[in-house]
């Protein structure tokens, strides 16, 4: 049975209550799927040493659009539209209590009074995303929106996850629905007939491990190479002026290795790049054997007044040393 968390959406407490569990976007990470954020970074999230990533404007969007895509998908013909839709919160699994899950919204039949009372017969996650991105969707929600609503799903005890998402700027309507084989058998163990229940097992797994983590059974994850790790150590670490720390002399060699190499390489490429605009002149498609390899795409682009926080490791070389 799911248990509401009553505290209010975006505020402190629900940032606070959030960070003692997995949520639907946790799991995205925690299995590999997020563009967005790495399991370093969310590890460190969630003990108070990296900030939480602030609203942006499209997600700001997509909070707008919510009632609109949930009228588009009440009256796709669907019978789920007979049911009543209540607005989502903060939820947590009552028999895993750091399991939890905010839907957009959950389904539930008129009579109940409550999603807490009896289990919903189903979510509903709402979704705005790129026409450019489009084909992802061809064969269902792409993984990352999948596991989101697997995840759902298992939190709320739901036999079913709907979607339904708009594409901007066309305005397309698309729904799907993610459900158990057969809701009667499926199980806590993960039912073998059922790739539902053998994918919630497997996402449940991972978050007992994460979870195992941050109660310090497990040791913290390892810094990766994804950008949003490296955005986690720097937000962790602040600069202290002229504090020395010793560091591994094979993995700075590994580290000065690759600076020298982006070097090399980035001025092989600005070499090659000339050669091939002389040979091609004033032609906007570059071709070999009569096949388009690249096109020169000119544009003018302008960005608002702001200050940048630059934070890199910039190599002293012996002459800089002895300057210092």
């Amino acid at each position: 049975m799911p248990e509401l968390i009553d505290v209010m959406p975006g505020s402190p407490e629900w940032l606070a209550a959030r960070r003692l569990g997995v949520t639907a976007t946790d799991i995205v990470t925690i299995i590999g799927l997020s563009a967005w954020d790495s399991v370093y970074g969310l590890f460190w999230k969630k003990l108070g040493q990296v900030p939480d990533e602030p609203e942006r404007d499209r997600w700001e969007l997509g909070k707008a659009l919510e009632p609109y895509i949930t009228e588009r998908w009440a009256n796709t013909g669907s019978n789920w539209k007979d049911y009543v839709r209540w607005p989502g919160g903060l939820y947590r699994h009552s028999g895993r209590t750091w399991q939890m899950a905010t839907p957009d919204r959950i389904l539930g039949p008129f009579n109940d009074l409550s999603p807490e009372i009896s289990p919903p017969v189903g979510t509903l996650e709402l979704k705005s995303w790129a026409d450019a991105d489009r084909k992802r969707w061809e064969d269902g929600p792409p993984a990352v929106v999948r596991a989101q609503v697997l995840w759902q799903m298992d939190v709320m005890d739901a036999a079913a996850g709907h979607v339904g998402v708009v594409f901007l700027p066309s305005g397309e309507f698309r729904s799907y629905t993610i459900a158990h084989e057969d809701e009667k058998t499926h199980d806590e163990l993960g039912w073998p007939g059922c790739p539902v229940c053998v994918d919630q097992h497997l996402m449940r797994d991972a978050g007992e491990e994460f979870m195992a983590r941050l109660r310090l059974e497990l040791p913290p994850p390892d810094p990766d190479s994804s950008a949003a790790t490296l955005a986690a150590v720097r937000a962790r670490f602040t600069r202290q002026p002229d504090k020395q720390a010793e560091v591994d002399d094979t993995l700075w060699a590994l580290f000065d290795q690759a600076c020298d190499k982006i070097s090399y390489w980035t001025e092989e490429k600005r070499g090659h790049e000339s050669q091939l605009r002389e040979q091609a002149g004033e032609a906007q498609v570059l071709c070999i054997d009569g096949e388009p390899v690249a096109r020169r795409i000119v544009s003018d682009a302008k960005v608002k007044a702001h200050t940048r926080h630059m934070d890199y490791l910039r190599r002293i070389t012996p002459k800089e040393d002895d300057d210092e």
